[in-house]
């Protein structure tokens, strides 16, 4: 009886490899094998709302990301673990937080990621992020990036 087991899962394992080699050819790899560079963990500025505070978000690869904040004078923390879901979609990376309806909409280039925190679809200030647990330096003298006339394109989706 064990010799006809065999071939079925030999055809089930072969299955399921040649599935797993069609995704990839397709296009269609795990967030973990296409993430952009994104996982990791990066510190974060959000100066026009947030001025005294940094913030360090932990991200996944799978598309999940964990935030937590801390008073930049004291290092205390200032908020609970907030978490939320993340796209890359070229270099336009979305961060949408899961508590509060915050969205971070921005460009990744290398180990950096900049633009615009949005609160229910209002801007509301600029950010940007670096990869690793030294804070970005370029944050503060930006201008303000969008022009808040013109929707982002997530927002009409």
């Amino acid at each position: 009886m064990q010799h006809r087991l065999f071939p079925i899962r030999f055809r089930k394992i072969s299955l399921g490899l040649a599935a797993a080699l069609l995704a990839l050819a397709i296009g269609m790899a795990p967030a973990a094998a296409d993430n952009g560079g994104v996982a990791g963990s990066w510190t974060v500025l959000i100066p026009d709302a947030f001025p005294n505070f940094i913030f360090t978000w932990r991200v996944a690869a799978d598309g999940r990301y964990d935030e937590d904040g801390r008073d930049s004078a004291t290092g205390r923390p200032i908020q609970p673990t907030f978490h939320g879901r993340w796209t890359l979609e070229g270099e336009s990376l979305i961060l949408r937080q899961a508590e509060y309806d915050y969205v971070f909409d921005g460009t990744l280039s290398g180990t950096s990621y900049a633009g615009d925190l949005y609160l229910e679809g209002v801007l509301v200030s600029r950010f940007c992020a670096a990869k690793g647990e030294t804070a970005p330096k370029r944050c503060w003298n930006a201008p303000l990036i969008s022009d808040a006339t013109a929707p982002p394109v997530w927002l009409e989706r």
